[in-house]
């Protein structure tokens, strides 16, 4: 299938994770089987059939088939990984929807691949296939019915003074190697105890014991502001004030996005910078932006911890503001990236140095380093 050109911009770094040579802007153009990559308009390689990776780490895909691996972030990476990337199979398809059903319905479902059929003796290279919504799909329903009534009945047939576990049934359905295992059900026994009364009869003694109360020294840092703003468009100068903001501890891989905007035409040319927040973010707004746009629930003004914090948690830190300088390891993990910069732009002019470590992560942070960030590589410690 034929891919019409398309270009891509972004940021290009050249000679793998350890070079640690400086992010360039770049445009990846894809025409057909080959991937132009052009800096400053000129282009720099051409690659044919080249492999690329989405790394998982801060929208940055691996792309291998030039003489040294190269990384690149673009602009749009929803655009580019539906545009590179393979779509998935339709194994990869099943076992998504399969691991969706198995977490809905709290059970586990293993499904292998079934053989190709033998051709039939009606004919040569006939296929006896059979067509769909046929028996296989009625023996899902029985399965499913008869897995239902026999919890059913051990819930309603079992002892009152034991707890009843039903037994596991495996269904093999006809035609197919996959397997759904049964439910297994257990039904607690009810327990009741009756104390029984106790009456003294005597002149009554109250004895109260000192009350003691300990207060553990507070780990916390100094509470946030009120927000300064919340999800939407703002207008800067307007709606919110250039400076440096914060969010708070934000759940999950990429929990918010923001983006610093030159124009509100909704074209990727008004993108300045953009990020998704991980943990937590720090965000310089300039007084030539037009406008900023984020669906972060809150921001807030830099505030200084106080005390600093002693560990790194994922996202990004200030320097003397949330963090102090120093030699920090973390334990890594599939993903793991962090990154040293000296502004807080969001741009990629504000890198100082980066890795993709695998396994223990160790860096030390300067002290003229402006922040430090870090996605996926667990809680930083003094080394």
């Amino acid at each position: 299938m034929t891919t019409p050109a398309r270009d891509f911009p972004g940021h290009v770094q050249a000679g793998g994770e350890a070079s640690g040579a400086p992010w360039a802007e770049a445009t990846l153009m894809k025409i057909d089987d080959e991937v132009a990559i052009l800096v400053a308009e000129t282009e720099v390689a051409r690659l044919t059939s080249p492999t690329v990776t989405d790394t998982g780490a801060n929208d940055v895909f691996l792309i291998e088939g030039a003489d040294e691996p190269l990384f690149f972030r673009p602009r749009d990476p929803e655009a580019f990984r539906a545009a590179v990337l393979p779509p998935q199979t339709t194994a990869e398809r099943i076992a998504a929807a399969t691991a969706a059903s198995a977490a809905a319905q709290d059970a586990t479902m293993v499904m292998d691949t079934v053989p190709e059929p033998e051709p039939t003796a009606e004919g040569e290279g006939a296929v006896d296939v059979e067509p769909e919504g046929s028996s296989s799909r009625l023996w899902w329903v029985l399965a499913a019915v008869a897995a239902l009534l026999i919890i059913l009945l051990v819930a309603f047939c079992g002892g009152d003074d034991e707890v009843v576990t039903s037994s596991t049934t495996t269904t093999t359905l006809p035609g197919s190697t996959t397997t759904a295992p049964g439910a297994t059900t257990t039904v607690p026994q009810a327990t009741t105890t009756t104390a029984a009364a106790t009456t003294t009869t005597g002149p009554a003694t109250t004895t109260t014991a000192p009350v003691t109360t300990t207060t553990a020294a507070s780990t916390t840092t100094s509470p946030l502001p009120d927000p300064a703003f919340g999800a939407g468009t703002h207008m800067v100068g307007d709606d919110v004030q250039p400076g440096v903001y914060e969010t708070g501890i934000v759940e999950g891989p990429f929990g918010c996005y923001w983006e610093r905007l030159s124009g509100l035409s909704g074209e990727l040319d008004d993108i300045i910078a953009n990020g998704n927040v991980a943990g937590h973010d720090v965000v310089e707004i300039m007084a030539d932006d037009t406008a900023f746009g984020t669906d972060c629930d809150a921001w807030y003004d830099l505030t200084e911890r106080d005390p600093l914090l002693t560990t790194i948690p994922e996202g990004k830190w200030v320097l003397d503001t949330h963090i102090e300088p120093g030699t920090y390891e973390a334990p890594g993990d599939d993903g793991c990236y962090w990154e040293r910069l000296s502004g807080l732009s969001g741009t990629v002019d504000d890198v100082i140095a980066n890795d993709l470590p695998e396994g223990q992560a160790i860096v030390e942070i300067d002290p003229t380093d402006v922040a430090f960030n870090s996605l996926s590589c667990g809680e930083w410690s003094p080394a």
